[in-house]
């Protein structure tokens, strides 16, 4: 947690609120994230005007006047916009200061990030977001590859069938890997092969086509309507006005062990993959 619809909720919601907006201060705690060494010594973010925000995977990107921000939730992270003179919770390891409000970086387990990008010249703000949906400043935010955006019309069924050819590994953390399509975490991942009635431990490369056809809408499915819903809060993730989203209701199988199937009614059962629980229902799921 957050995934990527509990990533998209933030940003829509901290796109009326920023944009627009000059910041007049920043501040961190001093302590270090992933990358981000706990100092905005030379970032210069004073006096600077948000001029979009975006999202590429679970990756946010803030558009300066000047350069870029980009920023990565973790498993814990939370963006919250709060009155200036509000207290700082517990854990808010950066700040940026506005006219009257603050958008807080909380983080109890430190595994987000914060890193401040150069901003390409002649670019303009919206070809920089056409681009980051598209992929081509990917090598700013991630160390490795990342896939095609769920939502994206680069999305589809073929690309996930002709990646899948000859991969042995299980279908689940191969979806979670990133290479081939971002996003699809944990949450989505358990409730998308449910939906499509795809087994968890089933070999990539030995789904058919068909079935992929199934899952591919499944996966939009189930990420669209989190987003609809606010995104699943099971712990910590909150939107930008500090409200927990209401999806986790929705869920079919994922935090569902012993429960009965609401489809067929067989318990719901978990195994371990790549040490993250798989939630699944072996009646259903093939």
């Amino acid at each position: 947690m957050p995934e990527l619809p509990e990533v998209e909720v933030i940003c829509r919601g901290l796109e009326p609120l920023v944009v627009g907006k000059a910041i007049v201060s920043a501040g961190c705690s001093g302590h270090r994230l992933r990358s981000f060494q706990g100092d905005l010594a030379g970032w210069n973010l004073g006096g600077q005007k948000v001029q979009a925000i975006g999202r590429r995977s679970k990756h946010l990107v803030l558009v300066l006047s000047q350069t870029m921000l980009g920023l990565h939730l973790g498993m814990s992270g939370q963006l919250i916009w709060r009155p200036r003179k509000a207290g700082m919770a517990s854990h808010t390891h950066a700040w940026l200061c506005f006219s009257g409000h603050r958008l807080d970086y909380v983080d109890p387990r430190r595994f987000g990030d914060l890193k401040r990008l150069a901003r390409p010249a002649n670019v303009s703000t919206e070809d920089l977001i056409d681009g980051l949906m598209q992929g081509r400043w990917d090598n700013w935010l991630s160390p490795g590859p990342l896939g095609a955006e769920p939502l994206s019309e680069g999305f589809s069924p073929d690309l996930l069938y002709k990646a899948s050819r000859g991969v042995q590994q299980a279908i689940k953390p191969w979806l979670m890997r990133g290479h081939v399509v971002v996003g699809v975490g944990n949450i989505y991942a358990s409730e998308a092969l449910h939906a499509a009635g795809i087994h968890p431990s089933r070999p990539a490369g030995r789904v058919a086509r068909e079935r992929y056809e199934r899952l591919a809408l499944e996966i939009q499915s189930q990420l669209s309507a989190a987003i609809r819903a606010g995104g699943s809060t099971l712990r910590d993730f909150r939107s930008a006005h500090g409200e927990p989203g209401d999806y986790a209701l929705a869920h079919k199988v994922y935090d569902q062990e012993g429960k009965p199937c609401k489809r067929c009614g067989r318990p719901v059962r978990r195994l371990m993959q790549a040490q993250r629980s798989s939630f699944f229902c072996s009646g259903c799921q093939r």
